[in-house]
Parts: structure tokens; C-alpha cells; sequence
């Protein structure tokens, strides 16, 4: 029997910025020891343009989808009309939901700056590399505490 098996998220206990370990001594990872430096303010500014620029194109996205979706009238009409106008009411409503999602997730990342834990790994403390940021700015996790996450979701079967 696997020993892992039930080993969950809820079993991670995540450590804040005030516990972050002094060495890496202890990290996911012990061959990456090339530790991650802290952002450095230029990288700062530029990752909280990012977060409002995306911020501010999905805004705009979301009330484009609303908009939409106030304005389909539902004139009645045939079987497939329904059907057509049933789809893409759905898949305009899951866009939507994504869209939410991820304005969440922005803002999360934007409060993070004001509180001075952004590009901290929320599970270990350990800075969240640049180039991850750069191309996800609303990162929680670093790479490799995110694998983590990820293999310990196929051990319970999920993902």
C-alpha cells in the first residue's frame, strides 16, 4: 500500500513570509540549491503593471460578456435555435466564470503587494522565481511546490 495514499493539500501545511526557513537546506528540491533571489523593485513595478494591465483588460471582458448576455433576446424559433442559443449562453457563462476566477486571483495578487508577501510561495515562503512571475504574475506557488501539490493530487486520484 502506497504510504503516501491520503496524503492531501490539507496536509501541507503552508508556512508564512515571518517562517520562511534561513537555508534551503530543507527545500522541495535539495538539487535546485540556486536559490531564487528576492524581486528586485524594478521587477516589482514591473509585474504590478502586468497584474493591472490584465486587471483592466479582464474587467473590460467581463462587461463585454454581460452585455452580451443581456442582449440575446430569446426570440422563440425552432428546436435547434433554442439549442444553439442554449450553447452558447453556457459557454458564455463559463468564460464568465473564468473570467471572475482569475480577476480574483489578480486582486489577490495585487493585496499581496500592498501587505509585502508578493513572489512568496504561499506553501514554503520562498521567493517565486522572476521568470514564473513574468509569466503568471498571479502565482501563489513556486514551480516546485506546485508540482508537489500536483503529484500528491494523482496519488488521491484526482487530476
Amino acid at each position: 500500500m502506497d504510504a503516501r495514499k491520503g496524503v492531501g493539500i490539507g496536509s501541507i501545511a503552508p508556512r508564512g513570509p515571518a517562517a520562511r526557513p534561513a537555508t534551503r537546506a530543507g527545500a522541495l528540491n535539495p538539487e535546485s540549491i540556486d536559490e531564487e533571489p528576492e524581486l528586485t523593485p524594478e521587477q516589482r513595478d514591473e509585474l504590478r503593471t502586468l497584474l493591472e494591465t490584465k486587471r483592466a483588460e479582464i474587467l473590460a471582458s467581463i462587461e463585454t460578456r454581460q452585455e452580451q448576455e443581456r442582449d440575446t433576446g430569446r426570440e422563440v424559433g425552432d428546436e435547434m435555435d433554442e439549442a444553439n442559443i442554449e450553447g452558447a449562453t453556457a459557454m458564455a457563462s463559463r468564460l464568465l466564470e473564468r473570467d471572475v476566477q482569475l480577476l480574483s486571483e489578480i486582486d489577490r495578487a495585487l493585496a499581496k503587494f500592498r501587505d509585502g508577501t508578493y513572489g512568496l510561495c504561499e506553501g514554503t515562503g520562498e521567493p517565486i522565481g522572476f521568470p514564473r512571475l513574468r509569466s503568471r504574475p498571479w502565482a501563489r506557488f513556486s514551480v516546485e511546490y506546485q508540482e508537489q501539490l500536483e503529484r500528491e493530487a494523482r496519488t488521491r486520484g484526482g487530476v
